[in-house]
């Protein structure tokens, strides 16, 4: 009867239906949300390789390279499942990164992660960072063919510009990663252009006034 959606472009997705929209906003930036990630200039860094076993044995080898131009700083591993552990651990990362169970949440200074949920976590918790992907090559060529997208990350596609600078296939290299977090640990214009972009970030995903779930459903079962 009606759809309720919770990015402000969905609204259009819909427009080519009969169907009344409304935008609700995030249940990410909700008041009595906890997210599972936090930002601290002292904390380890955060490699968030996914949750798809192939996605990640392709792209975790990718962020430990990074880690390693980077340099032997402390990083730390979320992981979702024992099944994606077990893809972790036969990468076989340097006892300098940590696996933890996604749970209590984690307090991090800079992030490599994939393009999923979790960079949109990240992204509202003003941690700075960048995406790397890789996929299939089959795969990549008709994503490249059919999908006209400027970005893959969705705080980039919300914000129409790169608050994580997106590194895929060929680009989704070591240095390039290891560039990236020495801009998001020691350039401070980089660090205040991420607290700027996270602020934006959550007004626009935020609940407006009229547009809550709960008002939402009331007005359809009214």
């Amino acid at each position: 009867d009606a759809l309720a959606v919770i990015f402000p472009f969905e609204v259009a997705c819909y427009d080519d239906t009969d169907l009344p929209v409304e935008f609700v906003g995030h249940p990410f930036v909700a008041p009595e949300y906890r997210s599972p990630v936090s930002y601290d200039s002292e904390g380890p860094l955060l490699l968030l390789p996914g949750s798809r076993k192939q996605a990640v044995a392709r792209i975790f080898p990718v962020l430990l390279s990074g880690l390693s131009a980077y340099g032997t700083e402390e990083a730390v591993v979320l992981y979702p499942s024992e099944a994606i552990r077990e893809v972790l651990e036969e990468t076989r990362p340097p006892a300098q990164v940590r696996l933890l169970k996604t749970g209590d949440p984690i307090a991090a200074r800079a992030v490599l992660t994939s393009s999923g949920t979790m960079s949109l976590h990240c992204a509202l918790a003003g941690i700075p960072g960048a995406i790397a992907y890789r996929t299939n090559a089959l795969t990549y060529l008709l994503a490249r063919w059919w999908v006209k997208l400027d970005y893959i990350g969705i705080a980039n596609l919300l914000l129409k510009e790169p608050m994580y600078p997106e590194y895929i296939q060929g680009r989704a290299k070591g240095e390039n990663l290891a560039q990236e977090l020495r801009a998001c640990t020691e350039d401070q214009a980089r660090i205040s252009q991420t607290s700027e972009q996270q602020h934006r970030l959550r007004g626009l995903l935020d609940q407006p006034a009229n547009g809550t779930i709960s008002k939402w459903l009331a007005r359809q079962l009214g």
